[in-house]
Protein backbone atom coordinates (compact mmCIF):
# COMPACT_ATOMS: atom_id res chain seq x y z
CA UNK A 1 0.00 0.00 0.00
CA UNK A 2 2.86 2.39 0.77
CA UNK A 3 4.14 2.01 -2.78
CA UNK A 4 0.72 2.92 -4.14
CA UNK A 5 0.64 6.09 -2.02
CA UNK A 6 4.09 7.03 -3.26
CA UNK A 7 3.05 6.38 -6.85
CA UNK A 8 2.34 9.53 -8.79
CA UNK A 9 -0.94 9.33 -10.68
CA UNK A 10 -0.43 12.67 -12.34
CA UNK A 11 1.36 11.14 -15.30
CA UNK A 12 -1.39 8.59 -15.79
CA UNK A 13 -4.27 11.03 -15.55
CA UNK A 14 -2.72 13.52 -17.95
CA UNK A 15 -3.32 11.93 -21.37
CA UNK A 16 -1.11 14.43 -23.12
CA UNK A 17 1.97 12.83 -21.63
CA UNK A 18 3.93 10.97 -24.26
CA UNK A 19 5.08 7.45 -23.51
CA UNK A 20 8.65 7.34 -22.32
CA UNK A 21 11.14 4.67 -23.26
CA UNK A 22 10.63 1.37 -21.45
CA UNK A 23 12.66 1.13 -18.30
CA UNK A 24 14.21 -2.05 -17.08
CA UNK A 25 12.00 -3.33 -14.24
CA UNK A 26 13.30 -3.38 -10.72
CA UNK A 27 14.28 -6.82 -9.37
CA UNK A 28 10.98 -7.17 -7.49
CA UNK A 29 9.03 -6.43 -10.63
CA UNK A 30 10.73 -9.13 -12.72
CA UNK A 31 8.19 -11.78 -11.73
CA UNK A 32 5.33 -9.50 -12.74
CA UNK A 33 7.07 -8.84 -16.05
CA UNK A 34 7.37 -12.53 -16.85
CA UNK A 35 3.73 -13.17 -15.93
CA UNK A 36 2.57 -10.27 -18.05
CA UNK A 37 4.62 -11.48 -21.01
CA UNK A 38 2.95 -14.85 -20.72
CA UNK A 39 -0.46 -13.21 -20.68
CA UNK A 40 0.24 -11.17 -23.81
CA UNK A 41 -1.52 -13.04 -26.59
CA UNK A 42 -1.71 -10.34 -29.22
CA UNK A 43 1.80 -10.94 -30.53
CA UNK A 44 2.29 -7.20 -30.92
CA UNK A 45 5.87 -6.35 -29.90
CA UNK A 46 4.83 -2.91 -28.68
CA UNK A 47 2.59 -4.56 -26.09
CA UNK A 48 5.18 -7.07 -24.95
CA UNK A 49 6.55 -4.94 -22.10
CA UNK A 50 4.39 -4.32 -19.03
CA UNK A 51 3.37 -0.79 -18.12
CA UNK A 52 5.58 1.12 -15.74
CA UNK A 53 4.90 4.07 -13.48
CA UNK A 54 5.41 6.40 -16.40
CA UNK A 55 3.22 4.45 -18.86
CA UNK A 56 0.14 5.90 -20.48
CA UNK A 57 -3.40 5.13 -19.33
CA UNK A 58 -3.92 3.09 -22.50
CA UNK A 59 -1.06 0.81 -21.42
CA UNK A 60 -2.69 0.32 -18.05
CA UNK A 61 -6.07 -0.25 -19.69
CA UNK A 62 -4.53 -2.87 -21.96
CA UNK A 63 -2.92 -4.49 -18.95
CA UNK A 64 -6.24 -4.61 -17.13
CA UNK A 65 -7.88 -6.07 -20.21
CA UNK A 66 -5.16 -8.72 -20.49
CA UNK A 67 -5.61 -9.57 -16.80
CA UNK A 68 -9.37 -9.89 -17.34
CA UNK A 69 -8.79 -12.04 -20.43
CA UNK A 70 -6.35 -14.23 -18.52
CA UNK A 71 -8.75 -14.54 -15.59
CA UNK A 72 -11.55 -15.46 -17.95
CA UNK A 73 -9.37 -18.09 -19.58
CA UNK A 74 -8.39 -19.45 -16.17
CA UNK A 75 -12.08 -19.74 -15.25
CA UNK A 76 -12.76 -21.54 -18.54
CA UNK A 77 -9.89 -23.94 -17.91
CA UNK A 78 -11.08 -24.55 -14.34
CA UNK A 79 -14.61 -25.22 -15.60
CA UNK A 80 -13.28 -27.63 -18.21
CA UNK A 81 -11.11 -29.33 -15.59
CA UNK A 82 -14.11 -29.72 -13.27
CA UNK A 83 -16.21 -31.13 -16.11
CA UNK A 84 -13.40 -33.50 -17.02
CA UNK A 85 -13.07 -34.55 -13.39
CA UNK A 86 -16.81 -35.25 -13.22
CA UNK A 87 -16.59 -37.35 -16.39
CA UNK A 88 -13.64 -39.26 -14.95
CA UNK A 89 -15.51 -39.84 -11.69
CA UNK A 90 -18.56 -41.07 -13.62
CA UNK A 91 -16.34 -43.36 -15.64
CA UNK A 92 -14.67 -44.67 -12.48
CA UNK A 93 -18.05 -45.30 -10.90
CA UNK A 94 -19.19 -47.24 -13.97
CA UNK A 95 -15.96 -49.24 -13.94
CA UNK A 96 -16.47 -50.02 -10.25
CA UNK A 97 -20.03 -51.15 -10.95
CA UNK A 98 -18.86 -53.27 -13.88
CA UNK A 99 -16.15 -54.83 -11.73
CA UNK A 100 -18.64 -55.59 -8.95
CA UNK A 101 -21.00 -57.13 -11.49
CA UNK A 102 -18.17 -59.16 -13.00
CA UNK A 103 -17.12 -60.35 -9.54
CA UNK A 104 -20.68 -61.45 -8.83
CA UNK A 105 -20.81 -63.34 -12.13
CA UNK A 106 -17.47 -64.99 -11.34
CA UNK A 107 -18.72 -66.04 -7.90
CA UNK A 108 -21.92 -67.45 -9.44
CA UNK A 109 -19.92 -69.32 -12.08
CA UNK A 110 -17.58 -70.74 -9.44
CA UNK A 111 -20.54 -71.88 -7.32
CA UNK A 112 -22.12 -73.47 -10.40
CA UNK A 113 -18.84 -75.22 -11.24
CA UNK A 114 -18.57 -76.54 -7.66
CA UNK A 115 -22.16 -77.83 -7.88
CA UNK A 116 -21.46 -79.55 -11.18
CA UNK A 117 -18.24 -81.05 -9.79
CA UNK A 118 -20.10 -82.39 -6.73
CA UNK A 119 -22.79 -83.94 -8.94
CA UNK A 120 -20.16 -85.46 -11.24
CA UNK A 121 -18.31 -86.90 -8.23
CA UNK A 122 -21.56 -88.40 -6.89
CA UNK A 123 -22.39 -89.91 -10.30
CA UNK A 124 -18.87 -91.36 -10.60
CA UNK A 125 -19.12 -92.87 -7.12
CA UNK A 126 -22.52 -94.40 -7.90
CA UNK A 127 -21.24 -95.76 -11.22
CA UNK A 128 -18.18 -97.22 -9.49
CA UNK A 129 -20.43 -98.94 -6.94
CA UNK A 130 -22.62 -100.34 -9.74
CA UNK A 131 -19.50 -101.64 -11.53
CA UNK A 132 -18.30 -103.35 -8.34
CA UNK A 133 -21.75 -104.87 -7.77
CA UNK A 134 -21.89 -106.08 -11.39
CA UNK A 135 -18.43 -107.61 -11.08
CA UNK A 136 -19.48 -109.41 -7.87
CA UNK A 137 -22.63 -110.74 -9.58
CA UNK A 138 -20.56 -111.90 -12.56
CA UNK A 139 -18.10 -113.68 -10.23
CA UNK A 140 -20.97 -115.42 -8.40
CA UNK A 141 -22.59 -116.37 -11.68
CA UNK A 142 -19.33 -117.90 -12.92
CA UNK A 143 -19.01 -119.86 -9.63
CA UNK A 144 -22.52 -121.20 -10.03
CA UNK A 145 -21.93 -122.12 -13.65
CA UNK A 146 -18.79 -123.97 -12.66
CA UNK A 147 -20.70 -125.87 -9.92
CA UNK A 148 -23.51 -126.72 -12.31
CA UNK A 149 -21.03 -127.96 -14.90
CA UNK A 150 -19.21 -130.06 -12.31
CA UNK A 151 -22.52 -131.50 -11.06
CA UNK A 152 -23.73 -132.38 -14.54
CA UNK A 153 -20.40 -133.86 -15.48
CA UNK A 154 -20.22 -135.97 -12.35
CA UNK A 155 -23.84 -137.13 -12.35
CA UNK A 156 -24.09 -137.93 -15.99
CA UNK A 157 -20.90 -139.69 -16.55
CA UNK A 158 -21.58 -141.59 -19.70
CA UNK A 159 -19.78 -144.73 -20.29
CA UNK A 160 -18.83 -145.34 -23.78
CA UNK A 161 -21.11 -147.91 -25.27
CA UNK A 162 -19.42 -151.07 -26.39
CA UNK A 163 -19.16 -151.60 -30.03
CA UNK A 164 -21.23 -154.41 -31.27
CA UNK A 165 -20.14 -156.39 -34.15
CA UNK A 166 -22.57 -157.31 -36.61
Amino acid sequence: MDQLKAFSWDGIVDRRVEPKPIEKPAPGEERLTSVLRLMNSSGDPSNSAPPTRRSSPEDWTQLIERVRTAASRVREVETQAQEQELRVQDLLERVREDMASANERVKAAEAHARDIQMRADALLKAADERVKAAEERARLAEEWLARIYDTIASEFAFAQPEKRSA
